[in-house]
């Protein structure tokens, strides 16, 4: 790892530019700053960003180096972490909702090329991709909201029953 002096110069692993415990190598570690450590709490927050950043959870998870069984595992133990991802997931989704609609709504700008070269411009109009993109976005929504435990027909039984026995 190479080592920046206060002069500016670079010196290898091997090179010693000034003796060890010398003013410079000082201003480098502090330059550094600490150690941080990979903890858990920590992967959390890395993780949260980075699905912010890129949406996907699978890509999320690979940037951040933890395997997507443990990001599933804190997602079931812990609340805090639940409701951010949720959050996030809500964020990304309105922002793809308004570029969807931004799209419908001014068309797309294409580049036109003649012999290899740019010549011009073109708008398009695609409107069956957004739409196909808004109909499997509510889809997903729709699968998520059935998961809940007390929109369920199973919920929804044992109150009536419970009601009925009362």
């Amino acid at each position: 790892m190479d080592v920046l002096e206060a002069s500016g110069v670079r010196t290898g692993p091997g090179e010693a530019a000034v003796p060890a415990g010398g003013p410079s190598e000082s201003l480098a570690r502090a330059l550094r700053g600490p150690v941080k450590r990979r903890t858990p709490p920590r992967l959390r927050v890395f993780f949260l960003r980075q699905l912010r950043h890129c949406g996907e959870v699978s890509l999320a998870a690979k940037r951040t180096g933890v395997p997507l069984s443990t990001v599933y595992r804190w997602r079931k133990r812990d609340k805090a972490f639940r409701e951010r991802w949720d959050e996030i997931l809500l964020q990304r989704r309105h922002i793809v909702e308004d570029r969807l609609m931004a799209i419908i709504r001014e068309g797309e700008l294409r580049s036109v090329y003649h012999k290899g070269l740019e010549v011009g411009w073109r708008r398009t109009f695609t409107h069956l991709a957004a739409i196909r993109a808004l109909d499997y976005l509510d889809r997903r929504r729709g699968d998520e909201m059935s998961h809940d435990v007390s929109r369920s027909g199973a919920a929804e039984s044992e109150k009536k029953t419970e009601e009925s026995a009362t």
